[in-house]
């Protein structure tokens, strides 16, 4: 009788064990494609910004976006993108980072930008951080930072 007892018991522990794993990993796979999801749609959108389809960025980005402002900043524009992250935090995939490369008149310059995602995983800000001597190379930085970001912190 003490055997089976034993045998039903760990029968239990293992059956909870498994049943964690599996919820573990249906989790974790659930975060990597939200994951994934984001750093689509945030591609999607640069590349539209990057190419100058300014109605198909606005398309992406959603309603607060001005595309005639967007327009506006020419010659200022986003020659490349790279490193585009999707980052998991506080329950949610609703933040991301990426590297933008804009470029006026001059040398081609690099900066940090961090994303905050809306529903359905779409960019709702993209803010470029600059160093001051990055921002005095690209005064209309500010500007990207007010169409894209909502405000300039430069």
């Amino acid at each position: 009788m003490v055997r089976i007892i034993g045998k039903v018991g760990m029968f239990i522990v293992m059956g909870i064990g498994l049943a964690w794993a599996v919820l573990f990993a249906g989790y974790y796979i659930n975060v990597e494609l939200n994951k994934h999801k984001a750093e689509r749609e945030i591609r999607h959108y640069l590349q539209a910004v990057q190419q100058q389809d300014y109605n198909k960025a606005v398309r992406l980005f959603g309603e607060p976006l001005d595309g005639d402002r967007l327009q506006q900043l020419q010659p200022f524009r986003l020659v490349k993108y790279s490193q585009v992250k999707a980052d998991f935090d506080d329950g949610c995939v609703c933040s991301g980072r990426a590297k933008l490369t804009f470029q006026t008149d001059g040398l081609p310059v690099t900066v940090d930008a961090v994303i905050a995602l809306r529903a359905e995983y779409k960019p709702g800000q993209i803010c470029a951080g600059a160093t001051k001597a990055q921002h005095s190379a690209l005064p209309a930085l500010a500007e990207w930072n007010k169409v894209n970001c909502g405000s300039s912190f430069l």
